[in-house]
C-alpha cells in the first residue's frame, strides 16, 4: 500500500503533465491476502500489490478518462494522451460537473489499523487450523476464508484539492458441511483485534449439526426470524436501486415522489453513516466532495437519498458526497448503511415465535421489480423450524419471493444489538439488527 506522501507526489506529476485542461487525478493502492481452506485443508494462500491511476479530463463540456497500473513517468504520459484522445471524439455534455474546490474532511479513526494490514500467513493459519480441527471433531467438512488488507486512496485535481483516506480489513469465514446440512458464520472489522473466530467457528459447526436430516415445508407466509447476514442482503438491493440518487430523480425508484410518505414501519430507521465505529467508510466521494451522514428513512417515513452533485441538482438540494467515480452511468449509492436497532435479542424473538422459520442467511437473490423492491432468492447455510418457541429441527431451503418494503413493514421486532456484515460493493459493510418478520412470503421449494 503506497503512503499518503507516495500518492501525493504522484498526483503532483501527473498535474504537472496536464496542460489547457480541467484535471482530476484518482489513485487507489492496496495490499491483499488471502488464505482459502476446502474440504478441511488449505487449498489456496495468496498475496499481492496493486496501484491504479485515472486520469479525468475536462474541457468545453467535453469529458476523457484514461486509467493505468504503469506509474512510470512514461505510463503515466500514455495515460494522459488516452485521455485527451478520448476527450477529442467526446460529444459535448452540458450536465458535466465542474471540478470540485479544495475541502475538508472529518477523520475516522476507525478505519485503519496496523495488526490487519500486516496479519501474515501463519497467523491467518492458525485460524483455519482452529476452524479445521472444530469440523474434524464433529465430522464436518471445512470451506471458507481468511484475508486481510490495507488499502489507500487518494484524489487530487488541478483546482487545488487534495483528498487522502486509508483502510484495513480483516475477515473470517466459515462454512461446516455434512452430507445432508451446512453451517456458516462470518466476522469482518478494520480491526482484527476484534474478529471473534472462536464465535464463527462454534456457530459454523451447531449449524451443520442442528440442520441435519433436514424436514420440509410447504411454500406460503410465514413469520420468519431473520439473522443478521440476511437482514443485509434485503438492505443491499434497496440501496442499490431503492436509495440511489440517479433512480429516484429519474422516477426509477420506489421513493421517488414520496418524499415525507410512510413507506415501512415506524420501528425502522435507516441511515448512511460513514463516521459510524462498526462501519468506518471513506470520508470523501470519488469527485472529492465530503461525505455527510444521512437519514434515509426515519421512523417509517422517507427522507431522502445519497446524492452527488449532479442528481442534487437535479432534485434541487445539496450533494450528500456519494458520488461514485466519473463518468458514471449507474447513479450514487450508499456505502455504509446503518439499520438502527431495536430492543429485543435473537433469542428473545425465537422464544417469542410459536410457530415460525430461522434464516441464517440468503443467496442468490436478485430483483423482480425496481419499483416495489420485489426480489427473489434463496435460503442457504441453516434454514430451521421454530416451533413453540424453539429451533426444532433443520429444513430444506425455500425460495423466497417477497418486497423489501413489504418486510420492512411487518418488523415485529429487532435485536438491540448490531452486527457489521459484509456486502456485495464493500465500502465499509451494512449495520443490522437481527429482525423478526410477520407474513413473508415463500414462493417454491429448491432440491436441497
Amino acid at each position: 500500500m503506497h503512503s499518503e506522501t507516495e500518492l501525493k507526489a504522484l498526483a503532483d506529476k501527473a498535474l504537472s503533465l496536464v496542460d489547457g485542461f480541467d484535471a482530476e487525478v484518482l489513485l487507489s493502492s492496496g495490499d491483499n491476502a488471502l488464505t482459502r481452506f476446502s474440504e478441511n485443508v488449505i487449498t489456496q494462500n495468496v498475496a499481492g500489490s496493486d496501484i491504479s491511476i485515472s486520469i479525468r479530463l475536462l474541457k468545453d463540456n467535453r469529458m476523457g478518462k484514461s486509467s493505468t497500473g504503469n506509474i512510470t513517468d512514461d505510463g503515466i504520459k500514455r495515460c494522459i494522451e488516452i485521455a485527451k484522445a478520448t476527450l477529442d471524439i467526446a460529444e459535448q455534455d452540458n450536465e458535466i460537473m465542474p471540478l470540485v474546490e479544495p475541502q475538508e474532511y472529518q477523520k475516522n479513526p476507525t478505519s485503519y489499523f496496523e495488526a490487519s494490514h500486516n496479519l501474515t500467513p501463519e497467523a491467518r493459519a492458525d485460524g483455519v487450523i482452529k476452524a479445521v480441527e472444530a469440523c474434524k471433531k464433529n465430522n464436518l467438512q471445512a470451506a471458507g476464508i481468511h484475508s486481510n488488507s490495507g488499502s489507500s486512496v487518494a484524489i487530487a485535481n488541478s483546482k487545488g484539492l487534495w483528498a487522502y483516506n486509508k483502510s484495513s480489513h480483516a475477515t473470517i469465514s466459515l462454512s461446516a458441511m455434512s452430507d445432508d446440512s451446512s453451517g456458516w458464520a462470518e466476522d469482518t472489522d478494520s480491526d482484527i483485534t476484534k474478529l471473534n473466530i472462536d464465535h464463527v467457528i462454534s456457530k459454523a459447526v451447531q449449524g451443520a449439526i442442528d440442520g441435519k436430516k433436514p424436514g420440509e415445508i410447504e411454500p406460503g407466509a410465514y413469520t420468519v426470524v431473520f439473522e443478521p447476514a440476511a437482514v443485509a442482503d434485503f438492505l443491499l438491493f434497496l440501496g442499490w436501486e431503492g436509495l440511489n440518487g440517479l433512480s429516484f430523480v429519474e422516477g426509477r425508484s420506489c421513493f421517488s415522489d414520496r418524499v415525507g410518505d410512510r413507506i415501512v414501519g415506524k420501528n425502522i430507521t435507516l441511515r448512511d453513516d460513514f463516521t459510524h465505529p462498526l462501519t468506518p467508510g471513506t470520508p470523501f466521494d470519488f469527485e472529492g466532495c465530503a461525505k455527510s451522514p444521512v437519514t434515509l428513512i426515519e421512523k417509517g417515513v422517507f427522507k431522502t437519498t445519497v446524492h452527488d452533485r449532479r442528481t442534487a441538482l437535479k432534485a434541487g438540494v445539496e450533494s450528500t458526497g456519494h458520488s461514485m467515480p466519473q463518468p458514471d452511468t449507474y447513479g450514487p449509492m450508499p456505502l455504509n448503511i446503518v439499520m438502527s436497532p431495536g430492543d429485543s435479542s435473537l433469542e428473545e424473538m425465537i422464544a417469542s415465535t410459536e410457530n415460525g422459520l430461522l434464516v441464517t442467511r440468503l443467496h442468490y437473490s436478485n430483483i423482480l421489480n425496481p419499483m416495489i423492491m420485489m426480489l427473489t432468492g434463496m435460503t442457504r447455510d441453516g434454514l430451521f423450524a421454530i416451533e413453540n418457541g424453539k429451533v426444532t429441527k433443520g429444513l430444506k431451503n425455500m425460495r423466497y419471493t417477497e418486497s423489501v418494503l413489504h418486510l420492512l413493514s411487518n418488523v415485529e421486532a429487532l435485536s438491540s444489538k448490531l452486527y457489521k456484515t459484509e456486502t456485495f460493493w464493500g465500502g465499509g459493510g451494512t449495520i443490522v439488527p437481527a429482525i423478526k418478520v410477520n407474513d413473508f412470503h415463500f414462493t417454491s421449494k429448491t432440491e436441497n
